[in-house]
């Protein structure tokens, strides 16, 4: 093989900016030190997400962390991880259907659980392996660590910045003094934009973050192979783009983006084209082959839910999903220029359709139209704002349901990689006025600096919404005053508020106010299921009146697709609590059917056939429920006791009592029955042998101290037996 000869094609600049006239004052040493830019950057976008650190879980982050089967098992639970949709570890096998396209991010999902199991080791967690009976879900985990994660997701995002600094840097040379330079200004303009906080701040935004970072990795290495012309920078493009597409479908629009920025910003060969797209199309080829592999859902099938697809009400309406779709458009842009109003929860009916003679439609295709044509119309001159426009819709392209539906209507995360092109033509722009008005450096960095300050001031304050879900929640609400999702999100956790509140009245309080978001839910979209549910919750703990509770658990059974197992199992509930243990169990059974292996559902159908009678049902699906949890003592208790008040069996109860007592040694009434049932089965030593053991665990039981006179007394023991009576006598008159 011939020696590849070496060659430099050089960096072409774009018309990107005019020198501006250099600051009277006179550059210390220190600014002109070639690493001051990006210690800059480096601190500022520390600074502005430092107080997210103190932050802990919200929203999404009980998908990808505190309640994935997956991600709780630690560096076991990676392969699960690689190999099923991004939903399964949270929702079960039924995830995978869940959302329009599925969802393939393993990578940055295989991060937490890397994290998970570092901190829980760090913390002294002695499980050698976890398991389902060992498995700790939820946010009450003491070996989470959620400043970590925080931690690491504000680091990886400076690492976002840094590189994009270095690419605008290389790609468009500026002879201005850094902090007047197109790179830096844009660069600045990205750090502090506040529509970042969703993606930065909420722990499950790493996959943006990741997937961003690695698509800059594979810019970097693409535009080094045209200056080196080293084969090692493909490889290394091939490695960082894979993972990248691991971390976040969006990385795939880099395919677009990384021949556009070789076209404006360098003088590339056919050849090199050729060789970077190949180096491309492997990694894709490599991803989509795991995608299908590992998800059930095409991309082209849609869920029916309006929460999970937008266009579910559309009936089909091309008018109304398109138009709706570029109204969007515009949406984006207004917040991008003002990020004022900000919320995480864009959800039915928070935008409302619109048709194609709205204004809104309209003026927001005329406009993107206009941006668009203008972009193309100056390709072939290779100017900033054509880059930045074409970068723009580009990478907005994967979620902008033009393509195919992504299960929601907006989102502000959806912006993280498109505003990189919304600043780059910012900073364009903020360049261009001050040369045409003839603006001095200090002026312009005045005005740049006054924008970048509203901006961070915002997202600093913005992060601190998102400290947890009901922070969130009720921050938001003020926002996204039309969406039945948060007004339901709102009532659920003040009911979970009112669950935790001592003070009766404060709870009460809280619970009207749940019940008015879950109506507010309710009145917007009235076939919401999950809000019934709620609803049904936060009236029954109000009052324990049952009746609307009851019709509002039969709303939400009847408007849930496919069965609504805590409808089904709170309507029994509630039956078994209000005397009506026959009806219950019928609605018990429902529930067991859509999931057979639930503790809860088996114990309460055995209460409900004890509480009618019929002991023998009542014995086998207490043995149901105790083979789910055989280390749980109640299920023995209640069958003993079955067996030795209701049927006369005292070896069976003392057998299955005795199970329970081993089971929980520390609870005095196991001690106090089975001490019982050894006395009516003329078993008077182990009588007092139990009562004595319970006086172990506390001397002050005067149940125990009971059975002990008592049983002195059957023993011939008179004189014990007054022993313990006096005692008794004492305890009972204090």
């Amino acid at each position: 093989m011939a020696k590849q000869t070496k060659t430099k094609a050089p960096v072409k600049t774009a018309k990107a900016e005019v020198s501006q006239n250099l600051p009277t004052e006179s550059i210390t040493v220190f600014m002109e030190n070639r690493y001051i830019p990006y210690l800059i950057i480096a601190l500022l976008t520390f600074l502005i997400y430092s107080n997210s650190l103190w932050n802990g879980y919200a929203i999404d982050d009980t998908l990808v962390l505190t309640e994935n089967k997956f991600t709780k098992k630690g560096i076991d639970g990676i392969g699960d991880i690689f190999t099923h949709d991004a939903f399964v570890g949270f929702f079960g096998e039924k995830g995978s259907k869940l959302v329009s396209g599925g969802r393939y991010r393993p990578l940055s999902i295989a991060t937490l659980a890397l994290e998970y199991e570092i901190s829980r080791k760090v913390k002294g967690d002695n499980r050698d392996e976890i398991n389902e009976s060992n498995i700790i879900i939820g946010e009450s985990d003491k070996y989470l660590a959620p400043m970590a994660s925080h931690l690491i997701n504000v680091i990886l995002f400076i690492f976002c910045c840094l590189l994009l600094y270095e690419i605008l840097k290389s790609a468009i040379p500026s002879k201005n003094p850094f902090y007047l330079s197109l790179s830096f200004l844009a660069t600045v303009l990205f750090v502090v934009h506040p529509i970042h906080t969703e993606a930065v701040t909420n722990i499950k935004g790493r996959d943006e973050v990741m997937g961003l970072l690695f698509s800059l990795i594979t810019l970097w290495t693409s535009l080094n192979y045209i200056k080196e012309n080293k084969i090692y920078f493909l490889l290394l493009g091939m490695f960082s783009f894979v993972l990248g597409l691991l971390s976040k479908e969006n990385t795939i629009t880099f395919f677009a983006i990384i021949p556009l920025t070789l076209y404006f910003f360098t003088k590339a060969e056919v050849k090199q084209y050729i060789a970077i797209l190949v180096s491309l199309i492997i990694p894709i080829g490599i991803y989509l082959l795991m995608r299908t592999s590992f998800t059930d859902v095409g991309i082209t099938e849609d869920s029916p839910e309006i929460l999970n697809n937008p266009f579910a009400y559309t009936n089909g309406s091309f008018e109304l999903k398109y138009a709706t779709v570029i109204y969007t458009f515009l949406l984006y842009i207004k917040l991008l220029l003002f990020p004022i109003h900000l919320t995480h929860d864009y959800y039915f009916n928070q935008i409302p359709y619109v048709k194609f003679s709205d204004f809104g439609f309209l003026f927001s295709l005329a406009l993107n139209a206009a941006l668009v044509i203008y972009a193309l119309l100056q390709l072939r001159k290779k100017t900033i704002p054509s880059y930045a426009i074409l970068f723009y819709f580009i990478t907005f392209s994967i979620v902008s349901n033009l393509v195919f539906t992504v299960g929601i209507l907006m989102n502000e995360r959806f912006m993280f990689f498109s505003s990189i092109g919304f600043s780059l033509l910012l900073a364009y722009l903020l360049l261009e006025v001050g040369r045409k008005l003839k603006l001095s450096s200090n002026v312009l960095l005045y005005i740049f600096i006054g924008i970048t300050s509203l901006y961070s001031l915002k997202t600093f304050s913005r992060n601190f919404a998102w400290k947890d879900n009901f922070t969130l929640f009720m921050t938001d609400v003020e926002v996204s005053t039309e969406s039945s999702k948060i007004h339901t999100s709102c009532g659920g956790d003040l009911t979970k508020m009112a669950e935790k509140e001592p003070d009766s009245l404060k709870s009460k309080e809280l619970l009207k106010k749940s019940i008015y978001h879950l109506k507010r839910a309710i009145q917007i979209y009235p076939t919401h299921s999950n809000a019934w549910l709620l609803l049904g919750n936060a009236l029954y703990k109000l009052d324990r009146e049952p009746k609307e509770a009851l019709e509002a658990y039969e709303k939400a059974k009847t408007y849930r697709i496919g069965g609504y197992y805590d409808a089904f199992y709170n309507i029994g509930c509630v039956q078994v609590e209000n005397g009506m243990p026959e009806q219950s169990i019928g609605n018990f059974l429902s529930a067991l059917d859509m999931k057979p292996d639930v503790f809860e559902c088996k114990f309460n159908i055995a209460e409900a056939y004890s509480k009618i009678g019929k002991f023998d049902s009542a014995i086998y699906w207490y043995n149901e429920a105790a083979k789910l949890r055989p280390t749980e003592a109640n299920p023995y208790y209640k069958i003993g006791t079955i067996y030795g008040r209701q049927l006369g069996n005292l070896d069976q109860a003392i057998v299955y009592i005795s199970k329970a007592n081993q089971i929980n040694p520390k609870f005095e009434l196991y001690y106090e029955d089975l001490a019982v049932a050894y006395g009516l089965a003329g078993r008077i030593d182990d009588a007092i042998r139990t009562s004595l053991e319970c006086l172990k665990v506390n001397p002050n039981y005067a149940p125990a101290i009971n059975n002990l006179m008592v049983s002195y007394k059957l023993k011939g023991d008179e004189a014990t037996s007054q022993k313990y009576a006096k005692m008794l006598t004492q305890k009972t008159s204090k």
